[in-house]
């Protein structure tokens, strides 16, 4: 018998590996689109602490970081920070991507 926090945690691991092509648990991909249906390609490699993003057909390439909560990637020009159905991509301190919640 689970748990609500167990239940929790599932729901959150199965809306990140809902879209999971590989059979690898460390590679998780997934999609997710603004409010305008333009969608946003991530990779996530938890072994290296890298996500990879497709938008607009331009490869971006982001590092971990430490966040309090949620998500946080950054390279010299992007930003992507999220928590729960909530994530932003900015590109040099502008918002670029917002996800539909």
């Amino acid at each position: 018998m689970s748990s609500p926090k167990d239940s929790t945690h599932q729901s959150i691991s199965d809306s990140l590996t809902n879209n999971q092509t590989e059979s690898n648990p460390e590679i998780i991909k997934t999609t997710i689109s603004d409010k305008n249906g333009k969608k946003l390609d991530m990779t996530f490699n938890n072994t290296k602490n890298i996500v990879t993003l497709v938008l607009n057909g331009e490869t971006i390439e982001l590092e971990g970081q430490k966040a309090a909560s949620g998500i946080w990637y950054k390279n010299e020009h992007y930003e992507l920070r999220g928590k729960g159905n909530e994530n932003e991509l900015h590109k040099d301190g502008k918002l670029i991507f917002k996800s539909e919640k």
